[in-house]
């Protein structure tokens, strides 16, 4: 494996730099032709030879990332069930072969996004996982385990995904949840949890040990540099080791970009790293009682107690539930679909539920499902975006607090809105317009994908009610 941007030195910012490429990922991700000090001396070589002509010296010297699903076409006579069942195999890689670039080889089968994600992620592996279960791919979440596994034995924690411009950072750590839907699917949770267990204590104490600030766990990132991924857009807009660690910090927390993460302007104002995060809060909760349930430790009960104690007293506030400032120990007044994890993570009280599912039918309840916030700013994890994992987490969150109703005509809304774009396009896609469910969604950074795991892995684990 490669660190592209440490082997080809000028030659990586050059390319990043030029503008020939619309999204930077696809130079980072390129196999390497030849060895990196060889690419690089003919590309000095060229250099004094005159000006070099980028996008053919590219062309020589790398290869594209290949995209496996991207032959796949959709059978006209396929509803959605049939399709995902006959996309599984066309997302699905590995084990991996060591290659000259960033891609970190895994050892076991894994599912990849789909698009310009041709890696396995990390919180999108779980949102996957929930569809492998429920049409029986039970071998091959077991290999997406030893994967992470691996990673945790290897590098201390599970990258955000696995390309080594990624290592500095995690995401969202669903591993235990992963751990134990995998054990009750397959009636051997004891099994699950004996051979998983070293490895969600390790992932734990990397979170303790390097996210929480005074207590609480906030986003960040092991490096304060421009990211490797779109280092020509980073080095353009500038800013300052501050603004390239809170930049991080959004892409650890999988919501990248979001009004979330603003001060008091726009991007250039993120404040990612400053803020307790409330997902992040909650899914540490989880995970703190699933250790418990592992390993009889008491260590882990007392921390969900104090956590539990925490999420109910410092990061509800105006009826919602908010990330919190750290500086300050005030919650912020950004109404967004991160609130609803507390109910899935059984954090709140019975008064506080009530409160944040009136406040969320005023302020997130849309057509088409749940808006990811209120506010309309042009970053993806914002309106009129809806994604299947928040979908997810607050009917969830809803059933686990007696609102069945508001579940059922969640999940009813957000595979209707999947339908419609599937009718229309025969595909699944990376987000959806939930305000008009017809329409395009939009922002970020790269164009709208298809594939695409987690919503695939989402609407059919919602397929049947409850």
């Amino acid at each position: 494996m490669e660190y592209p941007d440490q082997s080809l030195g000028d030659l990586f910012t050059d390319l990043h730099l030029s503008g020939l490429w619309p999204d930077g990922k696809v130079i980072s991700d390129a196999v390497l032709l030849a060895p990196a000090d060889q690419i690089v001396w003919a590309y000095h070589e060229a250099q004094r030879a005159g000006a070099v002509d980028l996008k053919a010296f590219f062309a020589r010297w790398f290869a594209p990332v290949s995209r496996a699903e991207a032959a796949y076409r959709t059978d006209p006579a396929h509803g959605p069930l049939q399709h995902l069942q006959a996309l599984w195999p066309h997302l699905t890689r590995g084990p991996d072969r060591t290659e000259r670039s960033s891609r970190i080889p895994l050892p076991h089968p894994y599912v990849v996004v789909g698009g310009r994600f041709q890696e396995a992620y990390y919180w999108d592996s779980y949102f996957t996982q929930l569809g492998l279960l429920k049409t029986g791919r039970h071998a091959l979440v077991a290999d997406m385990l030893r994967n992470f596994a691996w990673s945790i034995g290897t590098f201390g924690h599970i990258p955000n995904g696995f390309r080594t411009y990624f290592l500095t950072r995690s995401q969202p750590p669903f591993f235990p949840s992963m751990v134990r839907d995998y054990g009750r699917a397959t009636g051997n949770l004891t099994a699950a949890y004996a051979e998983f267990g070293p490895e969600m204590e390790a992932e734990y104490q990397f979170f303790r040990d390097r996210r929480h600030v005074d207590g609480l766990a906030a986003y960040a990132d092991e490096s304060q540099a421009p990211r490797v991924e779109m280092l020509g857009h980073d080095l353009t807009t500038g800013g300052s080791a501050t603004y390239f660690l809170n930049l991080r910090a959004a892409c650890e927390s999988g919501w990248d970009f979001s009004a979330r993460w603003y001060g008091a302007g726009g991007l250039e104002t993120i404040r990612a790293h400053e803020l307790w995060a409330v997902d992040l809060n909650s899914i540490l909760l989880v995970n703190e009682e699933i250790l418990f349930e592992a390993t009889g430790k008491e260590v882990y009960a007392t921390a969900a107690k104090a956590r539990r104690q925490a999420l109910q007293e410092r990061f509800f506030a105006g009826g919602f539930f908010r990330d919190v400032e750290i500086a300050t120990g005030r919650p912020t007044d950004f109404t967004s679909a991160a609130g609803l994890f507390p109910l899935w993570a059984g954090a709140a009280t019975q008064a506080q539920a009530a409160q944040t599912v009136a406040h969320m039918k005023a302020h997130l309840w849309a057509p088409g499902g749940l808006l990811t916030s209120d506010v309309t700013s042009g970053e993806q994890w914002d309106a009129p975006n809806g994604w299947a994992p928040l979908q997810w987490i607050a009917l969830q969150g809803l059933r686990r607090y007696g609102y069945h109703a508001e579940a059922e005509d969640l999940r009813r809304r957000w595979l209707a809105t999947c339908d419609a774009v599937f009718r229309a396009t025969g595909k699944f896609v990376e987000k959806y317009n939930v305000m008009d469910p017809t329409g395009p969604s939009g922002g970020g950074e790269y164009a709208l994908q298809d594939g695409f795991g987690w919503s695939n892995g989402v609407y059919l684990d919602l397929t049947d009610p409850v």
